[in-house]
């Protein structure tokens, strides 16, 4: 099976209901089956073979939903990539990937594809182009007759970019089945209100935000979808579309807690469930939600490579720890129906509870490797198991906390920030003679970026010199928003970073101050 069928099957079932919101459109469940006919039939027609990539670079509306369905439809591997990335890092995806169309939103984007000689189509939206180029046009110029079957479950539906450790460009290779595998196992430990709209606002060209496009299809419930989060034009979404069901991040969360008292709470009563995942929480803030909301929630954790969510914290755990543990470290769930989640030691051998060890994945979602990188992807997946890097521990009960994420990781709002890719900017900075990076505590995002840097040898560099350099270079998540001048960096016999060293700073500076002075740092990394 594929993901087009939940579409044709939810145009015959629920055709005049609503398949998508947004700000610029509504659109049916039946007019986005032949939205997506058109666009692939147009696609088919202008020569794209089975199999061949597309790129989205698409902020959240119905047209990102109809580029998702109608490349899936035309047999296409879909790369979301995100809008904030640069033309120099969007390039760098779309060669890697050997993209040969794109379709986006942002100036960067055509900047980029301009530059990739595979690029033999650019579709835009709202860029002020002639109407050859522009995605509408592309769209009506398809027949809106069905599109005869033309892949199976086991072909690949997208690329998820994620950057590796070592700053080199990473893409998760998704099948349709191991997508709706991800579908299931997530719906049978959460049950989805369908009374009313899913709402979102995370970027549908990020593994999280792509996963509601087949989820909302599963369940034949409408997306609702913002480009951003207000914490007022949530609660007017709530009480306009009757709401049942959102999916936020952590920095949302915050910011509903903060404008609470300037909320009309009584037009958010159709909210039932919401969802969060992607940096830990505290019990005090979900309290202060569900309070004032009556609300019920559930944390999903995943990663790319898993395919998406592979364990969960359920409604029926949040009562339970609320009632009675809440001052507890928040765990990020027990393993999902069709997961298994297991910790190991460096043996080989599952530890015991409490114990802390590598985290390791099996499920029938978890990823077919990274696109043209076999020897990245068997470092990854041994025996069967996905193995990212993750430590973590588990309790008596099964549910399961982190420990660290996977070296080099730095959790900034919902988007993972890799320490190489950041640190292989600075590297070339002129006047730099080695740099790491940290993640140090932000109160609004989780974390945020702190480049540590060594200057070269009678180099006059300032901070705000290296902050402008990275400025031009990296999307603003990845971006550091502090420097600090050291006179040396811990590194091991190789001369690689020794990041261990580097977390037991940043974990001292967690229970004390949050940031120091240049002095202060140059004397703990003095060796």
């Amino acid at each position: 099976m594929r993901i087009e069928n939940l579409l044709r099957q939810n145009a015959v079932r629920r055709g005049p209901l609503p398949a998508v919101i947004c700000d610029q459109a509504q659109l049916s469940w039946a007019e986005l089956d032949i939205e997506t006919n058109r666009l692939a039939n147009a696609l088919i027609g202008l020569g794209y073979r089975a199999q061949e990539r597309i790129a989205l670079v698409m902020s959240n509306c119905h047209h990102i939903v109809t580029a998702f369905h109608g490349a899936w439809k035309a047999n296409l591997v879909t790369v979301g990539i995100n809008t904030r990335l640069t033309a120099p890092e969007i390039a760098r995806i779309l060669t890697h990937s050997g993209a040969s169309a794109i379709i986006c939103d942002t100036p960067a984007a055509v900047e980029a594809a301009r530059q990739v000689p595979g690029i033999r189509g650019i579709h835009t939206v709202g860029l002020g182009d002639d109407e050859q180029g522009s995605f509408t046009h592309l769209v009506a110029s398809g027949d809106p007759g069905e599109v005869p079957e033309k892949g199976t479950g086991d072909e690949l539906r997208s690329l998820r970019y994620t950057s590796g450790t070592t700053g080199a460009s990473k893409g998760c290779m998704a099948t349709h089945d191991q997508q709706l595998a991800s579908t299931a196992n997530y719906l049978c430990e959460v049950n989805v209100p369908r009374g009313g709209p899913t709402w979102i606002s995370v970027p549908l060209t990020l593994g999280v935000g792509a996963s509601f496009v087949t989820t909302t299809a599963y369940l034949g419930v409408p997306l609702l979808l913002r480009r951003r989060f207000d914490p007022a034009a949530f609660v007017d979404d709530i009480d306009r579309f009757g709401v049942e069901h959102a999916f936020l991040v952590p920095t949302m969360l915050v910011d509903l807690v903060r404008a609470l008292p300037e909320l009309d709470l009584t037009r958010a009563s159709a909210l039932e469930l919401v969802g969060y995942g992607g940096a830990s929480v505290s019990w005090s803030l979900i309290r202060s939600l569900a309070e004032a909301l009556d609300l019920e929630f559930y944390h999903a954790f995943g990663a790319t490579e898993a395919g998406g969510f592979v364990a969960l914290l359920t409604p029926d755990d949040h009562r339970n720890f609320l009632r009675t543990d809440a001052t507890s470290i928040v765990p990020v769930g027990r393993p999902a129906a069709f997961a298994e989640v297991k910790i190991f030691d460096a043996e080989d051998r599952e530890v015991a509870v409490r114990e802390t060890g590598e985290m390791r994945i099996r499920a029938a979602s978890v990823f077919s490797g990274y696109w043209s990188q076999p020897e990245v992807t068997r470092a990854v997946l041994k025996d069967g198991w996905l193995r990212l890097g993750d430590m973590a521990w588990r309790d008596e009960r099964g549910y399961i906390y982190l420990a660290d994420r996977a070296q080099g990781v730095i959790r900034s709002g919902a988007q993972n920030v890799y320490a190489g890719e950041v640190e292989a900017v600075l590297q070339a900075c002129p006047g730099v003679a080695r740099a790491a990076v940290i993640g140090v505590p932000h109160e609004r995002f989780g974390e945020s970026v702190k480049a540590l840097v060594r200057r070269a040898p009678d180099a006059a560099l300032t901070e705000q010199q290296v902050l402008d350099y990275c400025a031009e270079r990296l999307a603003g998540y990845k971006r550091p928003r502090e420097v600090e001048f050291v006179t040396d960096l811990p590194v091991d016999e190789g001369g690689k970073i020794r990041r261990a060293e580097l977390k037991r700073v940043t974990g001292t500076r967690l229970l004390g101050e949050v940031t120091t002075g240049g002095d202060a740092a140059a004397k703990e990394f003095r060796r």
